[in-house]
């Protein structure tokens, strides 16, 4: 979908003037950057690249995860839970890719701002659905900002934001190769698991453009205890397709688009192994689509360094037979979200600072519920097919300064306004400021010392649109946005081969939403508060790096049950990884080790959840005289452990059997560059 046909929706789906006056800011927005590039290539007959703008406070914040694609590679995820792996701060649980759901320090992910290239990621479908439905198979870097971060990465950004981006084809590309790409086939013992995926891409003088087609199939995997667990059997296909035009001043445009299907018998609750009334399992169909145009410019002068981007995500979800007792129904949701930023960057030190940036622009989103059940529990009147919209438009200032050599901050300041219709017809408006605010000191040259806190307001989100109205009408009475107050303070170090960090952390949602009651303004005020610790040793040859965290959670004071989670969050206790990799490039060879223990956790004291040590090793070999060639052999679950991922549902539910974690699995990886 182009430009023109999103303004086009906007306008024919949108009741008020309000996304006019989003559009109308956005091509205020663009106008400005344009016509001031405009004036500077007539001033000076040709066009003039100045300095780019300067590197201040770091592009996470501290305290924050940045995943890179040296990272990502010695992961060789086959999931999004292996791509978390080795980050005690973010955990994946679920048995199949779609029940797994991502909480960053103990917050589910439907309370941050989630994007992938650029294009805005709404999670509430369904409670029993994973919210992280993602192939890990062309990530190029995944950055986390926890609690207190800049307010440019979007709204609703109340526990912080995660942005997932992946390769173009100049990253698969030499400067000097017009085609080439690669082929990756990943096969497992564990469920007979077979993974295919091929990515072909092309330049020539100014444009490039690639395209990634995937395929995952196998059986259920077994347990450690060698039983079968069902609805895990992977079936995932994916596409994408990437196009871009860089002009020889910088100017780059870029569209995006992909498709993820899943089709398969899952539980009759995804996210839980089983039911324990015997419910059978059912036929599930989850699919994507997205379409992203985005302009930026890749050699910016100190005044005009733009970013514009358009979007458009959608969602469909079809639940055949799920059972509510003694009667079957059939779901079908659909999301829609159309969303747009535009954004100038300054390079200045507002007069005060050494150096710095400050960045201005407006986004906007649309979101769309649509749902449809045949439900017998409410009323004859009440619909069976029903539509929630939320409107969101915000305006925001970032700034990055460095006051002098030894002091940075950054400082944001945004502003949303929403427009919120029920399924009933009800309207609500409102809006709210946020703010966020991180300084940085180094004490040493090698140690630096940082606190931040934050105020994100939070609008209204999109209720269950697979269970709209199913057991009664939709009430909206006394229904208000959210609010979250994040905390954070520690200590990085950054000497020679050593590198690590120290932090705490407090994290607080008032009014976070029970999306799926009837009774819309159900809401629980959560707390998440604890430390984080991360410390590394590199060298040419390999590393060492290990973390630990420790995480408490609390639901209007107490703890909260895995069954209530969805949509706020879950106790992760204490946890602890390791990592390390020994490389031997004079003959092709690395060799890596993992390992990740959970404390037992006896907050909830009829359910306490038990510890577990898993393990995993690898040995990879890439020949020095056919470099194009990357042969990988894993060993997941070294030691065979039964257990529940701490971030797994139903631990502590009498309804419901959670999943066991897949015992041991030795997995053999193939990639071919060409």
């Amino acid at each position: 979908m182009g430009r023109a046909d999103v303004a086009q929706e906007l306008r024919k789906n949108t009741p008020s003037n309000f996304f006019r006056m989003a559009l109308m800011s956005c091509a205020a927005l663009t106008a400005f950057s344009v016509a001031a590039q405009a004036q500077e290539k007539t001033e000076t007959e040709e066009a003039v690249i100045m300095a780019p703008i300067s590197v201040t406070a770091t592009e996470v914040a501290p305290g924050g995860v940045s995943i890179t694609q040296e990272q990502l590679d010695r992961q060789n995820p086959a999931n999004i839970q292996d791509v978390f792996r080795g980050e005690s701060s973010i955990h994946v649980g679920g048995g199949s890719d779609v029940s797994r759901k991502i909480y960053v320090n103990g917050i589910e992910d439907t309370n941050l701002s989630v994007k992938m290239d650029d294009s805005r990621q709404v999670n509430s479908a369904f409670h029993h659905l994973g919210t992280a439905i993602i192939d890990p198979g062309m990530l190029k870097s995944v950055s986390v900002e926890t609690g207190v971060g800049p307010v440019d990465v979007g709204p609703g950004a109340l526990g912080g934001s995660i942005a997932y981006e992946t390769k173009d084809a100049r990253d698969i590309l030499e400067i000097d190769e017009m085609l080439g790409g690669f082929s990756r086939t990943q096969a497992g013992s564990n469920g007979r698991t077979l993974s295919q995926a091929l990515t072909v891409a092309g330049q020539h003088e100014n444009f490039e453009a690639l395209v990634y087609g995937s395929i995952d199939g196998g059986r259920n995997y077994n347990d450690a205890n060698g039983d079968e667990v069902e609805g895990t059997r992977p079936n995932m296909r994916n596409s994408m397709g990437k196009a871009a035009w860089t002009g020889n001043t910088g100017s780059r445009l870029e569209f995006n688009a992909g498709y993820l299907e899943d089709k398969g018998i899952r539980p009759n609750r995804a996210n839980f192994g089983s039911l324990n009334n015997g419910a059978d399992p059912t036929l599930q169909e989850y699919n994507r689509k997205h379409f992203t145009l985005s302009y930026r410019d890749e050699a910016p002068t100190e005044y005009v360094n733009p970013e514009i981007v358009l979007s458009y995500t959608e969602t469909d979800l079809f639940i055949h037979d799920l059972a509510f007792g003694n009667f079957r129904f059939n779901f079908r949701s659909q999301t829609k979200s159309y969303s747009g930023k535009v954004a100038n960057t300054f390079s200045t030190g507002l007069g005060l600072a050494d150096s710095g940036s400050v960045t201005v622009g407006t986004d906007f989103y649309r979101d769309v519920g649509r749902g449809e059940n045949n439900g017998i529990f409410a009323a004859a009147t009440v619909p069976r097919v029903n539509t929630e919209t939320s409107d969101n438009f915000g305006v925001f200032v970032q700034t990055r300064q460095n006051w002098s050599p030894r002091l940075r901050s950054t400082l944001g300041l945004r502003y949303d306004q929403q427009h919120f219709e029920g399924v009933d017809g009800t309207t609500l408006s409102g809006g709210g400021p946020s703010a966020s605010a991180n300084l940085e000191y180094d004490v040493l040259t090698w140690l630096t010392g940082y606190a931040g806190a934050a105020s994100t307001y939070g609008p209204i989100p999109l209720g269950e649109s697979q269970i709209y109205n199913f057991a009664g009408q939709w009430q909206y009475d006394d229904l208000s946005s959210s609010r979250s107050y994040n905390y954070k303070a520690g200590a990085k170090v950054e000497d020679g081969n050593l590198s690590g960090d120290f932090h705490v952390y407090q994290t607080e949602i008032k009014g976070s939403h029970d999306r799926g009651s009837a009774y819309r303004n159900i809401t629980r005020d959560l707390k998440a508060w604890g430390f984080n610790v991360a410390g590394k040793y590199q060298e040419e040859i390999g590393y060492v790096r290990a973390t630990y965290s420790h995480n408490r959670f609390r639901s209007d004071g107490t703890p909260m049950a895995s069954g209530d989670a969805s949509y706020h969050g879950l106790q992760m206790g204490n946890t602890a990884t390791v990592d390390v990799v020994r490389e031997w490039p004079e003959i092709g060879v690395a060799l890596g080790a993992s390992g990740e223990y959970a404390f037992e956790d006896d907050t909830n004291q009829e359910f306490p959840t038990k510890s577990y040590f898993v393990a995993d090793i690898f040995a990879q070999y890439q020949p020095v005289d056919f470099d194009a060639l990357t042969v990988r052999f894993d060993v997941r679950n070294l030691f065979n452990e039964l257990y529940v991922d701490r971030a797994t549902s139903a631990v502590d539910n009498s309804a419901a059997t959670p999943f066991n974690a897949p015992g041991r699995s030795y997995v053999v990886t193939a990639k071919v560059d060409f």
